[in-house]
């Protein structure tokens, strides 16, 4: 029987496990439907995404100051992240709009299966490179740990 903080882990893990690649998957599509130039109406979304870009910046600045993070670290991370989180959202919700508007494109042939996939791949990068960065911008980045 799994214990109480185990089953807290697990139902953590698998919940960003699946929501990163439901944005992931949707995001990929997202670029699908701008490579098919349809995107009609995007001016119109685009102040939604840029205050949610705005938010995810100054949520980024208030958590990392919080942490007692060096200022360069911390602009350059917020600012790293109001853009993803720019790009990310924006082409989530036109690969959303997609799939509703054309399902027949997503879901008849086989390329969903394909998004899902790079999702997935997309997700184990990131939860990797979320829980390694301090190791990739460190001075002593050269060094290997043992296996």
């Amino acid at each position: 029987m799994l214990s109480e903080f185990r089953k807290k882990y697990l139902l953590r893990t698998g919940g960003l496990i699946i929501s990163s690649t439901i944005i992931l998957t949707a995001s990929f599509i997202g670029i699908l439907s701008f490579l098919d130039g349809n995107t009609t109406g995007l001016s119109a979304r685009n102040p939604y995404y840029l205050v949610f870009a705005a938010l995810i910046f100054t949520v980024s600045v208030i958590f990392l100051e919080r942490n007692d993070v060096a200022g360069r670290i911390i602009i350059a991370t917020a600012i790293a992240m109001g853009v993803a989180s720019f790009i990310l959202l924006a082409l989530a919700f036109e690969g959303i709009i997609y799939t509703v508007n054309n399902p027949e494109e997503v879901f008849v042939s086989q390329l969903i299966l394909y998004f899902i996939a790079a999702g997935l791949v997309g997700t184990g990068f990131g939860y990797w490179a979320l829980k390694h960065w301090r190791e990739l911008t460190s001075p002593d980045k050269g060094k290997r740990g043992r296996l």
